[in-house]
């Protein structure tokens, strides 16, 4: 094989592989949790590979041109060299659009995230059969003159066994990634609390307003991804409080009955997430921020809010116009149930007009302050004013 070419695959096979250990670094929420000091590198590193990974296409495509005529009457084998440079290709594109941020979204479920997604759910046991029968074709014994030594029934019963057991280790993890990426969610209950995990333990439940039950919106449509960039935390009633401080007049520190004696309003939204995905038609409800921000008086030089999660790493921050729209709220349910811990709860931000990234999820305090803040997310290169871009 000619050394360029065997160079190109070494080097693209490394990239691949990069992408792969830093894709489910970002991905998962195991490995968020135990090395979730390296998820910005771990970012930085999975935009570089793709990079990489996208340039290499380029060559390929060349060199299959070159060769196509040489594969004349080999109808497999160009099949799979389209299939592989199309699901390459797919993969590329998708990756661009998550990273230029293109929201695909025309209806729930369809998003550039989600077609990512499914074409690694496809890829990753594809170069799996691959690495295997290759590195099989490539350790196979041989003769002096480069032939196939020993016995031919052996290798070539061999050869079927391993290619066999390749393809069943793949589809193996194929059903596994699939299960992992596009069906880890346990929707054997009705409801939200059906379909994300709620570790928290607040005591009363916030009782859902007319107009909650049932949902005005009548029902969301679509799928929640759950991002953190910290392990998920858990909270309890009794060791929950919320606080609004900073350049006020009256400090407020909240106890979670408290908190859920102030007034709220419902709302339907649209949710946006900056990779790419929307869900429809929820229906909040929860304290519209003007409301909290009333509550304790504004000092002159109040110019911007500040926000806190719950988690001890994450915040964000609006001018104190932004803040006073009217459908900014602290969001306690959603479609009449109380919002999981997966989603943010017992309490989240809620921007509508932002994309989530501003919408800080385990919301337990609100800082008034007069200098602009950068958050965690817009310190590493996300905009300030997050405002959905349809």
């Amino acid at each position: 094989m000619n050394k360029k070419i065997v160079d190109l695959h070494f080097l693209h096979s490394l990239v691949t592989l990069g992408l792969i250990l830093t894709g489910l670094i970002l991905y998962s929420q195991f490995f968020r949790g135990i090395l979730s000091a390296l998820r910005d590198y771990a970012r930085d590193l999975h935009i570089f590979a793709g990079v990489l990974f996208s340039l290499t296409i380029v060559p390929y495509c060349v060199i299959l041109a070159k060769t196509w005529g040489k594969l004349s009457g080999q109808f497999n084998r160009r099949l799979l060299n389209l299939a592989a440079i199309s699901l390459a290709a797919g993969i590329a594109l998708t990756g661009i659009l998550l990273f230029t941020h293109t929201d695909l979204q025309n209806s729930p479920g369809i998003s550039a995230l989600s077609l990512h997604r499914m074409l690694v759910v496809i890829g990753i046991p594809a170069v799996l059969y691959h690495a295997v029968t290759g590195w099989f074709s490539i350790t196979r014994p041989t003769g002096m003159d480069g032939s196939d030594s020993g016995d031919k029934g052996f290798i070539s019963s061999r050869r079927v066994f391993i290619r066999w057991t390749a393809s069943a280790g793949a589809l193996f993890s194929g059903l596994v990634l699939a299960k992992w990426f596009l069906f880890n969610q346990d929707t054997t209950l009705p409801g939200v609390k059906g379909k994300y995990k709620d570790c928290n333990q607040m005591d009363p439940q916030p009782m859902p307003s007319l107009g909650s039950v049932p949902p005005i919106g009548g029902g969301y449509q679509g799928r929640f991804e759950v991002f953190t960039v910290t392990p998920i935390p858990c909270t309890t009633s009794a060791g929950w409080q919320f606080r609004v401080f900073g350049l006020v007049d009256n400090p407020l520190t909240l106890t979670w009955e408290k908190f859920l004696d102030i007034p709220r309003q419902v709302q339907v939204n649209d949710f946006y997430c900056i990779t790419g995905w929307t869900v429809t038609h929820c229906t909040f409800e929860g304290i519209p921020l003007s409301r909290l921000l009333a509550l304790v008086g504004l000092q002159p030089t109040a110019q911007y809010v500040k926000f806190y999660s719950g988690d001890g790493v994450y915040t964000s921050a609006l001018s104190l116009k932004q803040a006073l729209m009217n459908d900014v709220m602290v969001a306690v349910l959603i479609d009449g149930e109380p919002i999981p811990s997966d989603l943010g709860g017992p309490a989240r931000l809620l921007i509508p007009q932002m994309y989530a990234y501003k919408g800080v999820k385990w919301l337990n305090a609100i800082e008034l302050i007069q200098e602009p803040h950068i958050g965690y997310w817009e310190s590493r290169g996300y905009e300030n004013d997050a405002w959905v871009k349809r």
